[in-house]
């Protein structure tokens, strides 16, 4: 991954790269279709408005109307996510070309459609290697940063603890209660740790504090809190609602840029985390996800962390 620079106006220019996508975004009721994967390769990916004007460059989760139209050139492609239950489109090569096709008047239960716009209202506000290739960037000598869960909710299944820190530095890793301690672990190398099955059980809408000490530094805290089990059952309906109004049409990156961003209308950042490190484990080259993963950072105070994600959608798009 290309590091981010420092310069802060740097960081403003990656940042708006979201703002070209969210004018559109925002009205969702006149959405047709949102481009949620693009890779221009050699050529270009392009959009024109079906009211008319110039081609201009497509960007991540850009939405499209009734009649704009898409085409690509050279290798470059793109997928594009239908309104109304209708799966994906691929749009490729030196001829593709997609205009977009409307809605049919009958459709699929409207929970499962209001779950989908759900989504995307949270991506029009969005503005690898994975987590571990920025761990390997840092230095031994600066503190722990506390990546995930930070400062927010968590789902009860599966707590990991991650941070960014040095793989030479051995951590102590503490929980703290309204109680007290609740665990620690010492000698943890590395820079993540799972909570284990059979430590204390956590008690949902409590405040936890994670600390995470390494060797001639101070404590790095972060809090978190675990959703209830009805809260739970609730998102994992809404998830399985979400799927199934996506069919088995829709691809594996669009899928999990959908399920991100329901998951972080919820709150749950940590959990829509998780969701894009994954995807973008088996589709690395994806700008649409570094962008998401960015917004994700942004939203729980790790900027230099976004400028890095923002960087990399960056350099996906103009190279």
């Amino acid at each position: 991954m290309r590091v981010a620079t420092k310069n802060p106006l740097r960081l403003l220019a990656l940042g708006a790269l979201l703002a070209l996508a969210a004018p559109v975004l925002a009205q969702t009721a006149e959405t047709a279709a949102v481009i949620t994967e693009i890779k221009p390769g050699r050529g270009r990916v392009e959009v024109k408005p079906a009211a008319g004007g110039d081609w201009r460059p497509a960007r991540p989760l850009l939405a499209l109307r009734v009649g704009d139209a898409v085409r690509t050139t050279d290798n470059a492609r793109a997928v594009i996510l239908l309104s109304g239950g209708r799966g994906t489109v691929r749009v490729e090569g030196a001829s593709g070309a997609l205009t977009v096709p409307a809605a049919a008047a009958a459709g699929q239960g409207q929970k499962a459609k209001a779950l989908v716009e759900a989504s995307l209202g949270f991506l029009a506000g969005t503005t690898k290697e994975s987590s571990q290739a920025v761990l390997a960037t840092r230095s031994a000598a600066r503190p722990a940063v506390i990546v995930s869960p930070r400062n927010g909710r968590v789902l009860p299944d599966a707590l990991a603890f991650e941070w960014l820190g040095s793989r030479f530095t051995r951590y102590t890793v503490r929980l703290v209660g309204p109680g007290g301690s609740v665990i620690e672990k010492r000698e943890v190398t590395g820079a993540r740790w799972e909570y284990p099955a059979d430590a204390p059980g956590l008690s949902p809408n409590v405040r936890y504090t994670l600390q995470v000490v390494g060797a001639g530094h101070p404590p790095q805290e972060a809090w978190f809190e675990v959703v209830d089990d009805a809260r739970a059952r609730a998102v994992a309906g809404d998830l399985a609602g979400l799927e199934q109004e996506l069919g088995g049409s829709v691809s594996p990156t669009s899928r999990a840029v959908l399920r991100a961003g329901l998951l972080a209308r919820e709150g749950l950042f940590h959990d829509a985390r998780r969701v894009v490190v994954a995807a973008l484990g088996a589709d690395r080259d994806e700008p649409t996800l570094h962008l998401l993963l960015g917004d994700l950072y942004i939203r729980t105070g790790l900027a230099d962390l976004a400028a890095e994600s923002f960087d990399e959608a960056q350099f996906l798009l103009s190279k």
